[in-house]
């Protein structure tokens, strides 16, 4: 750990000293206000777009998402959780010949409790999967040390659910008597956007010890894996999970090269835009 916080300091502190170094390198993976804001006034009549692909970008799930937390606050953020968990469930019932189960209440004694919100039984794996709507902060995206912590602190409580679901399984809880304990068990942690960082091989203090191989994915990793028609996902994990270096590696990484089918949950949201078919319908202007 001491060795990794050196090297970082001093690729921060060399970073810093070369003119402009920090700021070319470092700076584009801060946050531009034009990321909520991408229209402004000042510049003459009308507005003004610095960066016209921002704009699209405000309908995108994180412009939704920081753009509801700042008008309606914290309650938005919980329905939004919601919907995202609703959301992973649908995605999940894509995959051919998958039992796809909500989450179990079950006790431990005389406290109630809830399983991972899907577990989802495979001929050839049990894939429990816990739904986090979060995104990585701005020092995971810069890749510090601290951004290690905080993604740690958001994601711990996901690996205690999959762990504690897991045991109650190998215990046989009268609760989860319908899942098979013949097959392996894998987990997935969806989350609103990847963190590579997650699943990388290095120092997690401050997160709990999976007890079965669990991947951290991004919602779009998720669209993937459950639309693979020239291997199963159940096939593709066992084979990740086998080998201790692409183990590591974000799940993108072991999708590229393999064939999807559309996914069907994606095309029927295109077409609810009223731009997929090339027409538009009046209404009233929205300011941005």
């Amino acid at each position: 750990m001491a060795s990794i916080k050196a090297t970082e300091k001093q690729t921060v502190d060399g970073l810093a000293r070369v003119a402009g170094g920090k700021a070319a390198q470092l700076r584009r993976f801060t946050y531009n206000p034009l990321l909520g804001r991408p229209a402004v006034t000042g510049f003459g009549p009308g507005l003004l777009c610095p960066s016209p692909q921002l704009v699209w970008r405000k309908a995108t799930p994180a412009g939704i998402y920081h753009t509801g937390r700042e008008h309606f606050g914290t309650g938005f953020l919980r329905e939004t959780g919601y919907l995202f968990e609703e959301y992973v469930g649908r995605q999940l019932r894509l995959i051919p010949d998958a039992e796809v189960i909500g989450e179990i209440p079950y006790r431990v004694r005389r406290d109630e409790r809830l399983s991972v919100d899907w577990i989802v039984v495979l001929d050839e794996l049990v894939l429990l999967v816990e739904v986090k709507s979060m995104m990585p902060a701005e020092n995971a995206r810069l890749g510090l040390e601290d951004g290690v912590a905080e993604t740690d602190a958001k994601l711990a409580h996901a690996y205690r659910q999959v762990n504690t679901t897991s045991a109650q399984i190998d215990q046989r809880n009268p609760a989860f008597a319908g899942i098979p304990a013949d097959r392996p068990i894998q987990a997935l942690i969806v989350t609103l956007e990847p963190f590579p960082i997650a699943n990388a091989n290095l120092p997690h203090v401050d997160l709990p010890v999976p007890d079965i191989p669990t991947t951290v994915v991004g919602a779009q990793e998720l669209e993937r894996l459950v639309t693979l028609t020239d291997i199963t996902p159940s096939s593709l994990l066992l084979e990740r999970a086998a080998d201790p270096q692409r183990s590591t590696w974000a799940l993108n990484e072991c999708l590229n090269g393999h064939e999807n089918s559309l996914n069907p949950i994606l095309v029927q949201g295109w077409a609810s835009y009223p731009w997929a078919s090339g027409q538009l319908e009046p209404g009233p202007r929205t300011a941005l």
